[in-house]
């Protein structure tokens, strides 16, 4: 009996998680125990550094007694508002830095030359198969193909666009798709660091002035003396340490060449190129600074019809037909919709 014509459709099952890196998975979220506790331990040092900065370095020093009541001076309540805020930034650029995809490649992705070539799904899939044929890029660990600036990370399990490293702190690759919540996150922690030596330095210097009233002590109680001494060494660990990070990323973001690229002997790139891929752009071609710059919760865009270019690879089934408007959201289609 001679076999069908059409063979039976094949259908493939695949798991979607709530959290995870997957291709399928609804969030995009590394479940790396040793990162998760990184990532606690992040935020428990913030939350350290608020409660000595404002519950225990500020009342004491910027307040007024009245009849056994403590009435917190403007100057104090000031302080205490701007380290929140600063540390509430710094919270909130490391959750987006974790939780955003960093430019995972979706399985689908195809070489940019398609996107113009394929009309239908049919003489797209034909074309996918002859590149491959031909010796296409491909990921030995995905199976898939790979953009020429991606690289695999073995932690998420994905080949990530433009992937500088994979940091424990932020329990993420840092790649093109959370690059600049990454940045943030440092400068913000660099200038929590900062902020609350410059308090210690301040209130050091006034307990030690020569007029300083016996009535007021520097402390509440003598034990309040380690809580800011924790602070201390908080502050010139993580400050030293963010600061050095701060100068060797930004060498990244204007060389527009990752660490990996650099270790493969790549030459530098356009500087304009570099800032764009990394803060977007919404007019023009400037460069300037704008205040979404220090904005963990802004968008990073692009005008319409250079996301593709700018990542590599194309998705030229029917999948990327959706419309946009002129100015559109980078995102990385790491999942099925």
């Amino acid at each position: 009996q001679a076999p069908p014509s059409h063979s039976t459709p094949q259908i493939a099952t695949v798991r979607r998680r709530k959290w995870g890196t997957g291709p399928f998975d609804e969030n995009w979220l590394n479940l790396d125990c040793c990162g998760l506790v990184c990532a606690g331990l992040t935020y428990c040092l913030h939350f350290y550094g608020v409660y000595a900065v404002c519950f225990v370095l500020i009342p004491p020093w910027m307040s007024s007694k009245v009849e056994e009541v403590r009435f917190l001076s403007l100057t104090g309540h000031f302080h205490r508002l701007t380290f929140c805020i600063i540390a509430g930034l710094a919270c909130a650029a490391h959750f987006k830095a974790m939780t955003t995809n960093p430019g995972a490649v979706p399985p689908d992705a195809a070489p940019l030359e398609l996107l113009e070539k394929s009309t239908t799904d049919e003489e797209g899939q034909e074309l996918i198969n002859s590149q491959k044929q031909k010796g296409r890029r491909l990921c030995r660990r995905c199976k898939a193909f790979k953009p020429q600036r991606a690289h695999h990370c073995s932690i998420c399990r994905r080949c990530i666009i433009k992937m500088d490293h994979h940091c424990p702190w932020v329990n993420n690759c840092v790649g093109i798709g959370n690059h600049k919540h990454f940045l943030l996150f440092i400068f913000y922690t660099f200038l929590s660091c900062m902020y609350s030596m410059t308090l210690v330095v301040s209130r050091f210097v006034t307990c030690m002035q020569r007029g300083h009233p016996r009535t007021h002590h520097c402390f509440d109680h003598s034990t309040d003396l380690l809580y800011v001494l924790g602070l201390v060494v908080e502050s010139l660990l993580f400050g030293l340490f963010t600061s050095c990070m701060m100068f060797d990323q930004w060498d990244v973001v204007v060389s527009n060449v990752t660490h990996i690229d650099k270790l493969k002997g790549d030459a530098g790139g356009d500087r304009v190129a570099g800032i764009i891929e990394v803060f977007g752009m919404l007019r023009g071609t400037s460069t300037a600074p704008r205040l979404d710059w220090f904005s963990p919760f802004a968008r990073v865009c692009f005008p319409k019809g250079i996301n593709e270019e700018i990542m590599g690879y194309c998705i030229p089934c029917g999948s990327g037909g959706n419309k946009m408007s002129n100015n559109v959201e980078m995102t990385t289609p790491g999942r099925m919709v």
